[in-house]
């Protein structure tokens, strides 16, 4: 049992200041807890709505794990355990990461992060320690598929295989639309601003740092001034598709980056309508892998989707 007592000129809702003083008491598990009447106000039953006044006391009948506090080395605990599998075997763990956490972060304090995720998962399902290393990364606002490896050998191998573009990756984004952008294979060089972590599209190299970029883009459905876009990624730059999008003046819907703040903010969108969804692998030598040869994954097709067929976003 643990007890508190408020402290505090304004009242404090009681569900605001419990998931402040323990974060692994989130609202569904408050609200049970307030159920089973094992969170008590001045001994009585009450609401995750009451508001405290100075001088109450709270009494916490729970188990001592929702009482953690965070550090480096529980923070995989205050993520949430939630893991879309796509596919899995000795070697690889595939995921379908949402839009809007990011894959890792520098920062501990930023728990619901993919890896945190997956840790929790394995965490909570006794899988062991051995937790799967990224191969590679997408962006915070970007959903779709991550690659993980099981294995330094596995986590080896996938590092040559994205270094020798072996596999193919695609991408579909909802776009504002510019008529005057017809499919193709559209070239271009991007130069990175790593202090400013921006990049710069253009016709021509800016300086020796410029690298070259190839999009493929396919028109899958478009209406009222907007696209739904297929994109074949040649190159896998950072931010590419953003960035040559936005460069040729039809940037991805809710981009805040290199896309239209004030349509992003008429639309209402928090995070960019992009999603990696399907990657297939070439022919695999490595005996070691080659099951893998030509094996395609994918993933379910965003929310975004649906509004397109639905004629609304």
């Amino acid at each position: 049992m643990k007890e508190l007592i408020f402290k505090g000129t304004k009242p404090v809702r009681l569900d605001i200041y419990i998931s402040e003083k323990y974060p692994l008491i989130r609202p569904n598990v408050l609200n049970r807890f307030l159920r089973q009447n094992k969170v008590k106000v001045n001994g009585g039953k009450t609401s995750a709505n009451y508001r405290l006044s100075d001088g109450d006391i709270i009494n916490l009948y729970v188990n001592d794990e929702y009482l953690l506090q965070p550090d480096k080395n529980n923070a995989h605990l205050f993520a949430s355990a939630a893991v879309e599998i796509l596919y899995e075997d000795d070697n690889l763990f595939v995921v379908n990461k949402p839009s809007g956490i990011s894959v890792i972060s520098d920062n501990w304090q930023e728990f619901d992060t993919l890896t945190n995720r997956i840790k929790h998962y394995y965490h909570k399902n006794n899988l062991g320690d051995n937790i799967p290393q990224l191969c590679h990364r997408i962006d915070t606002g970007t959903s779709g598929i991550v690659i993980l490896a099981k294995n330094d050998a596995a986590l080896e191998f996938m590092f040559d295989i994205f270094r020798d573009k072996q596999l193919k990756k695609k991408y579909i984004c909802a776009v504002k639309n510019n008529p005057k952008i017809k499919d193709d294979i559209y070239k271009a060089y991007l130069t990175k601003n790593s202090q400013r972590g921006f990049v710069t599209v253009s016709e021509k190299p800016l300086n020796n740092a410029s690298q070259n970029i190839e999009t493929g883009i396919k028109t899958l459905d478009s209406f009222d001034g907007y696209k739904l876009l297929d994109i074949n990624l040649f190159t896998g730059r950072t931010h590419q598709i953003r960035a040559h999008l936005a460069y040729m003046n039809m940037p991805v819907l809710g981009d805040s980056k290199y896309g239209d703040n004030n349509l992003n903010r008429r639309l209402k969108l928090k995070y960019q309508l992009l999603c990696s969804y399907y990657l297939k692998f070439g022919r695999i030598e490595d005996e070691r892998y080659s099951y893998l040869s030509y094996k395609e994954i994918s993933c379910p097709m965003p929310w975004f989707v649906d509004s397109f067929n639905e004629r609304k976003l």
